[in-house]
């Protein structure tokens, strides 16, 4: 693979094994050049990411390179390469310190061309790649200069992801120094013929995740998890379960790292789906089992909400303070630093529940339901009866509770009734979502719009919380020395959430409007015919 560098052009090339740069030296020695021996180098790459691999996904690589005790940042395109040829472009610049764990210290420059990509996520090092070179300069009759480096490059995974090493990789890299490119072009398709060295043509960032099978972040069940047409009500309950309690347990670390709020809501999302499932089916597993399971995600659920309520008012809260534009920036410190002073009390109280032994009995309980071998005569009334046949019943029912509920709401307009169908949207939401793979992914459009307006609604809800956050505080600092600004500041909060809430209510009946259509009855059905079809 020909690649440009900051000097020219270079050469990749994959190595079996080592020990090529014996027979590469002395064929260059036979064809004229001087070989030159420099100093070995080591270099130790640190790759940062979002924990869901945001900037990966958008074709790009964040890396921190250390060598000769100095840090450089470098954000480069890692996209495909075409025709075995790779123009990557690159933006490296020295880094003051080890930023490793903290994207606050990622230089400027950089951070301005990613921010938009990565927000609200945050910076960690999801992988460590420490390259070994052995460098020549091989200097050929017409004095150009070509850089031969031999890699051997250990691959290391880190972070949150789970500790382990790849095999050694091992790689030639020719680069023109000096000269023409036509010598080194020439040089490099003698080689080439010479040994049918096989050119490497992935980015060292692709390479690493292939050797270290990274997995990334999956909203989707693996096959073996996946809910058939077929699959009777309580073996599709037991597969959900599982899905999401590894969903839950994934999360775990990066919530008592507290690395990135996302893993907080991610859990949280985790846990009411599951809940969702046990009440919508409490009739097809065992009762005492379906109580119990109900109760502790209902503890779980309560612990993970306290907190990330607050985490969604503290990544409005830099809109609201613009918004009002008053406080001088001491009042703002301060207000912050109350929020997140709460914020952590409550994520001790959710890692406190983490750690206890009232979650590990429920994590062992409700793994083992998840996995155990199904009843061959179940007590669960609706055990055996089958998704294709269940499904398109409770699918129904549920879409028109929300009709009705709706209508209800454009009548009566009041926010406990924009709640209680927030609710009834969530239901019908988890439900298709647990039924689309029996369906044939033909519910994906109807959900689109169910998905559409849950976020409105829950965005509304947001201002709820916060007045009544707002309300707390009042109510905590009631008869001490507080900082009138501050308690100012707070009150026009308050009132700035009723004009957000208004503008989400005429956002709610524009959304409404083009839900409430022949067309979403009409993509429903077709999904429940398919589920009908395959029942029969």
């Amino acid at each position: 693979m020909r690649t440009q560098t900051p000097n020219g052009i270079a050469y990749k090339f994959l190595l079996e094994k080592p020990g090529a740069d014996t027979a590469v030296l002395d064929f260059l020695r036979a064809a004229g050049c001087i070989v030159k021996k420099q100093p070995k180098i080591i270099q130790q790459d640190f790759y940062l990411d979002t924990y869901d691999w945001r900037l990966f996904r958008d074709g790009l690589a964040l890396r921190l390179r250390h060598t000769k005790g100095k840090y450089v940042c470098t954000l480069e395109n890692c996209a495909k390469s075409e025709g075995g040829k790779n123009d990557r472009q690159e933006t490296g610049i020295t880094a003051k310190q080890n930023f490793r764990d903290r994207c606050d210290d990622v230089p400027q420059e950089i951070m301005q061309k990613i921010k938009d990509i990565i927000y609200p996520r945050r910076l960690i090092t999801q992988l460590t790649v420490r390259t070994e070179r052995e460098p020549f300069v091989a200097i050929t009759g017409d004095e150009t200069e070509i850089l031969v480096g031999f890699d051997s490059t250990a691959f290391q995974a880190t972070g949150l992801n789970k500790p382990h090493r790849a095999e050694r990789f091992f790689e030639m890299q020719m680069e023109l120094q000096k000269g023409a490119l036509e010598r080194i072009d020439s040089v490099v398709k003698n080689i080439t013929r010479t040994f049918s060295f096989r050119p490497s043509l992935k980015p060292t960032l692709k390479t690493a995740i292939e050797r270290l099978d990274i997995k990334f972040p999956a909203k989707n069940p693996p096959d073996v998890l996946t809910v058939k047409g077929d699959d009777r009500l309580d073996v599709a309950i037991q597969k959900i379960l599982a899905f999401q309690l590894s969903r839950l347990q994934e999360n775990i670390p990066g919530v008592k790292a507290d690395i990135d709020t996302e893993f907080v809501h991610q859990g949280r999302v985790a846990t009411r789906r599951m809940r969702s499932i046990i009440k919508l089916f409490k009739g097809a597993i065992p009762q005492r089992s379906a109580v119990y399971f109900a109760g502790e995600l209902s503890w779980l659920a309560s612990l993970f909400g306290a907190v990330r309520d607050l985490d969604v008012f503290l990544l409005n809260l830099p809109g609201f303070l613009a918004e009002i534009d008053l406080a001088p920036q001491k009042t703002k410190d301060v207000l912050l630093k109350q929020i997140r002073e709460e914020r952590l009390s409550r994520l001790a109280d959710l890692n406190a529940g983490l750690s206890s032994s009232r979650w590990r009995i429920f994590f062992l309980r409700l793994s083992s339901f998840s996995r155990r071998k199904p009843a061959s005569k179940p007590l669960a009334s609706l055990a055996l009866n089958t998704v294709c046949t269940t499904a398109p019943l409770i699918l129904s029912e549920l879409f028109e509770r929300v009709i009705k509920r709706g209508n209800i709401l454009l009548g009566k307009p009041k926010l406990k009734n924009y709640h209680r169908l927030r609710i009834e949207f969530k239901k019908l939401r988890y439900a298709s979502e647990f039924f689309n793979s029996a369906a044939a992914d033909r519910l994906t459009p109807f959900i689109a719009g169910v998905i559409e307006i849950q976020d409105c609604l829950g965005k509304l809800q947001d201002t709820v919380f916060t007045k009544a956050l707002i309300k707390s505080f009042i109510k905590k600092w009631k008869g001490g020395i507080v900082d009138p600004m501050l308690v100012f500041t707070l009150g026009e909060i308050y009132q700035l959430q009723q004009k957000i809430s208004e503008a989400r209510q005429a956002e709610f009946r524009e959304i409404w409007a083009r839900f409430d259509t022949e067309g979403t009855r009409e993509r429903l059905q077709t999904a429940l015919d398919t589920m009908q079809k395959r029942a029969g």
